[in-house]
């Protein structure tokens, strides 16, 4: 690859897998073509929150060095990640201005603006990151939302709509510190949820109202939008390690053995299995014992309709449901079979399991849930790279391994 093309690093560090994607930009406007990526097993990462720090440095070196291997890259310098943990969460905010003149100026504009971000770090929380959802003059109705600046309108004040995640001050210094050691520039960030939603949503989505939760295996990651604009952050410390968990105290097996079950010839629909069909694990200690397939799928259903409900409640005391046209699962406990149809049961919505849908190219594990995360950051850091006019180059890039550049809001 000439040193020249533009490239773009999405790094993804779960606690299950750490994955690392390059990809440049694709044949269609808003599409990436992959060309390379690395996958590695987490080892120091508990319910998205860095826990032993030497194992975590050491599977980014891993990742990022598969990654270079695969897209014929000599190095990988700086990466856009994905910030998440179980601390995560969300507050809408806003700032008025009165307005001086008979119209709305700049100046009226970037004083309510300012005055949003100062109640956001008034909330006694650490502050990640703002999303903007634009304005609204006064006169307007409660839902009626600019999204353009309201410049040369009148009115007597002016409100400016933010939408702010807040988390762990030290899990965010922690994972920079292993991108430090990992001799790694972090180029921007992304909240994990919102890294997910952006690679699995259309505008369209966004627009009719769309919850997207990403189950992985400690965690399970929920952005909410509507009207194209973000309404709702949150994580919740519980994923599809939970499904595993029950089989194996159920049949008193192996958590190995247990997540072979799930994920082979797991179900959340008990009622398709009769009453004699059996299961058993290829390896480990039960090799060769049989177990009933409908009293594993009645396991696998009872935790998911547990999880459907918490889901649902979360949204509904959030004043959510309402704005939600669609549910769309991602990450990887996504692809537990028949799971999506408990979800619509309680939801009493569609359901859509999704994996990116902006990628080209021939590489299928870009195509699953599990990998809805890194094509997200690829898709943010694309967006930043359009609106800055400028492009991620690879000779333009220093190493930087003493000196850590990155534009979170608040003091990391």
């Amino acid at each position: 690859m000439s040193e020249e093309h533009d490239y773009f690093v999405g790094l993804d560090v779960g606690s299950h897998q750490v994955l690392c994607v390059v990809a440049e930009p694709g044949d269609v406007p808003g599409r990436f073509k992959v060309i390379g990526y690395g996958m590695v097993k987490s080892h120091g990462v508990q319910k998205g929150i860095v826990m032993n720090l030497e194992a975590v440095v050491t599977d980014i070196r891993n990742v990022v060095h598969e990654a270079c291997q695969t897209s014929g890259l000599p190095s990988i310098n700086r990466v856009w990640a994905a910030i998440g943990g179980s601390t995560l969460t969300s507050e809408n905010c806003s700032g008025t201005a009165v307005v001086r003149g008979n119209e709305v100026t700049m100046n009226d504009i970037k004083m309510a603006q300012q005055h949003a971000c100062d109640n956001s770090l008034r909330q006694g929380k650490k502050l990640i990151k703002l999303a903007y959802q634009g304005y609204r003059c006064a006169g307007d109705e409660k839902d009626t939302v600019r999204n353009q600046m309201p410049l040369g309108l009148t009115g007597d004040r002016v409100e400016a709509l933010y939408h702010a995640v807040y988390g762990a001050a030290t899990n965010a210094e922690n994972m920079k510190r292993c991108l430090q050691r990992s001799g790694l520039d972090l180029e921007s960030y992304q909240p994990h949820p919102w890294a997910a939603a952006l690679a699995v949503t259309t505008p369209d989505d966004r627009y009719a109202g769309v919850a997207v939760l990403d189950i992985g295996a400690e965690t399970t990651s929920i952005a909410v939008y509507h009207n194209n604009l973000l309404l709702f952050t949150d994580v919740r410390p519980y994923g599809a390690e939970y499904f595993t968990r029950d089989v194996s105290c159920v049949f008193d097996i192996t958590l190995n053995e247990a997540e072979e079950l799930k994920t082979t010839v797991g179900s959340c629909d008990p009622e398709s299995f009769p009453e004699g069909d059996t299961v058993q694990p290829s390896s480990g200690r039960s090799k060769g014992f049989t177990y009933s397939r409908k009293l594993l799928a009645r396991t696998l259903e009872s935790r998911a309709e547990e999880f459907a409900k918490m889901y649902y409640k979360l949204l509904n005391e959030s004043d959510l449901i309402e704005k939600i046209g669609v549910v769309v699962l991602t990450g990887g406990g996504a692809n537990l079979k028949g799971f999506a149809d408990v979800v619509a049961r309680q939801f009493k919505r569609p359901v859509r399991v999704k994996g990116p849908l902006y990628a080209q190219g021939g590489i299928n594990l870009m195509k699953t849930p599990q990998a809805s995360v890194a094509l997200g950051l690829i898709i943010a850091a694309a967006s930043q790279g359009e609106a800055d006019n400028v492009g991620y180059r690879t000779r333009a890039l220093p190493n930087v391994f003493n000196h850590l550049k990155t534009i979170f809001i608040g003091d990391y």
